[in-house]
């Protein structure tokens, strides 16, 4: 048995030796080779592969192995240095001997790696580390396989934190993409980069309306970035946005000014993913778009807005682009704002897509000496569609609709949007809170859907509507019926000429009566003399409904299954 035994080649044997084949090779291979060809950075793991082949994920370095300490105090290059010459020949980026040690290390880290050739992933162990200047992370030199991409991975977004205690002013970031700085039609403006499991504060972290804003940003994106698992707190923007496709996935933009700002300077915009992000409780607003830029094609998927003065803010100027356009935002929170949801009085919001949105207002979050408008303020507002959440446009206590001023939904022109779970939107009226809509302009084609009927937001023509009022067109308007006219519908809530009423065409609605009982079943047609009412009596006119219910003699009302059809 022993004899068997000691014959037999081990299975750990084995493996090493199959292991050793390919170091081998790669050593007889070196050892061939011109002494004239230079050999691959250190940086570089050992993988196997031809020189002319880089792996395609590059190494990972700790910026502990750099010299970074991580204990949250000043920790000056003078501490460790004499001069700034012996500085620099650890870090070459170093201007000063009063640089923090933790800035040098980790913007130390950045450089080696973009200038391996290959890129690689900066560690970020668990500490808190202070800095004192940017970080840039370089350009990419080319578009194959071989990105200088860097990542800046740490620990967790509790564990490893980036600190700026002095604000670095404006126009000045913690973290900026090299090609922030490029001319907007340099290449190099995409970028792709990666940072995760990680926070970064600013100098001034807070959540109340009004207080000033710090000067620095947090990070200024371009194209092709990811922000995984990152938290961005106490700057003037969490978050600055430039150029495409750039992602946000499970992040928190709290106690900053702006959230995420879409900032001048950019040419190209657009396709960007915000998922499961907090944005709430900024000093300002969720998000903020200049008026050189605008959100377009971007997917906001459940993101938490608000817990600030606004949720969506374009800033004041006169627009050069679409405000709101071609965006989804799907079971998205507007909540406890303090003066409105999406707020732009000049801008324009475009073909934008609300799927289970909710929201409500909450005065904590104002901003004194600014007016509640409405809850969604724009100059003009087409092809939007409001679907599928049934607390729309409201908490459902219609607690603070009373601090509307205007109405729920404010714009100069509104063409084409669909409102497809009006209830409550429609209720803010009828209870006497606020008209669901104010057009100035031209309204036409806004249709919307509630629990038991169907129907289009309408201006009102001279002479004003009531509440169950049955009403004929007037141009692009409607009115109270006259007699011998086709009805074209009923009013649900009352306004004065100029102002907007949504119009049911179809299923059942109150609608105003005469003085005697109605029986259910009761055909009913405009009454003689006050044709904006309904009775049940035989008469020339056509029938515009049937009752669904009793309605007693003296009552006011009936609810009518609308029957609208011309005859």
């Amino acid at each position: 048995m022993n004899d068997r035994t000691g014959s037999r080649i081990g299975r750990r044997a084995l493996l090493s030796a199959a292991l050793a084949l390919p170091a081998a090779a790669s050593a007889a291979v070196t050892a061939g080779a011109s002494p004239d060809k230079p050999s691959r950075p250190s940086l570089t793991p050992p993988s196997g592969l031809p020189p002319d082949q880089p792996p395609r994920n590059g190494p990972a370095l700790s910026i502990r192995d750099r010299g970074a300490i991580g204990d949250g105090r000043s920790h000056p290059l003078s501490e460790r240095y004499k001069t700034l010459e012996a500085a620099r020949r650890v870090y070459p980026h170093a201007r000063s001997l009063d640089q923090e040690c933790d800035w040098a290390a980790l913007q130390g880290v950045v450089l080696d790696l973009s200038r391996s050739g290959q890129g690689g992933t900066v560690l970020v162990p668990p500490g808190q580390y202070r800095l004192d200047g940017e970080i840039v992370l370089p350009n990419l030199d080319r578009y194959d396989d071989a990105f200088n991409e860097v990542e800046i991975v740490g620990a967790g977004m509790r564990a490893s934190l980036l600190s700026w205690p002095e604000d670095l002013g404006p126009g000045r970031f913690a973290i900026r993409a090299g090609s922030r700085q490029a001319a907007r039609n340099d290449n190099k403006g995409y970028q792709r980069s990666r940072i995760a499991h990680l926070s970064l504060r600013g100098p001034k972290p807070g959540n109340r309306p009004g207080d000033a804003p710090p000067g620095m940003g947090g990070v200024a994106l371009t194209s092709r970035f990811l922000l995984e698992r990152v938290g961005v707190y106490g700057f003037r923007a969490g978050v600055d946005v430039w150029r495409d496709h750039s992602s946000l996935i499970s992040c928190q933009l709290t106690k900053n000014h702006i959230g995420a700002y879409w900032s001048a300077g950019t040419d190209s915009f657009g396709d960007h993913l915000f998922l499961d992000t907090d944005l709430a409780g900024n000093t300002l607003a969720s998000i903020a778009v200049a008026p050189e830029n605008g959100i377009d094609h971007a997917s906001f998927i459940s993101c938490h807005f608000g817990f600030s003065p606004y949720a969506i803010l374009a800033e004041d100027g006169a627009p050069k682009r679409t405000f709101l356009s071609n965006n989804k935002f799907l079971d998205c929170a507007f909540e406890a704002c303090g003066n409105g949801w999406i707020q732009g009085p000049m801008a324009e919001m475009y073909g934008n897509v609300l799927i289970g949105c909710s929201g409500s207002l909450l005065p904590d979050y104002r901003l004194a000496g600014r007016p509640v408008t409405g809850l969604i303020v724009v100059r003009s507002l087409e092809r939007n569609r409001f679907t599928g959440g049934s607390a729309s446009f409201g908490d459902g206590t219609n607690d603070r609709a009373a601090d509307i001023e205007t109405a729920a939904v404010v714009a100069s022109s509104a063409v084409g949007n669909r409102f497809e779970d009006a209830e409550r939107l429609i209720r803010l009226g009828r209870d006497g809170f606020a008209p669901a809509l104010s057009i100035s302009g031209t309204c036409r084609a806004n249709r919307f859907e509630a629990v038991d009927c169907a129907g289009e937001f309408r201006r009102v023509g001279s002479g004003g509507v009531d509440a169950g009022n049955l009403v004929q067109r007037d141009y692009d308007r409607v009115r109270r019926l006259e007699q011998d006219r086709p009805a074209d519908g009923v009013a649900l809530t009352s306004a004065p000429a100029g102002g907007v009423v949504p119009v049911a065409t179809s299923g059942t609605a109150p609608v105003g009566k005469t003085r005697p009982a109605i029986r259910m079943g009761s055909l009913l047609r405009p009454a003689g003399g006050v044709p904006q009412r309904v009775d049940s009596s035989a008469g020339p006119a056509a029938a515009v409904g049937v009752a669904v219910a009793d309605a007693p003699a003296g009552s006011d009302s009936v609810t009518m299954d609308l029957r609208l059809g011309v005859r």
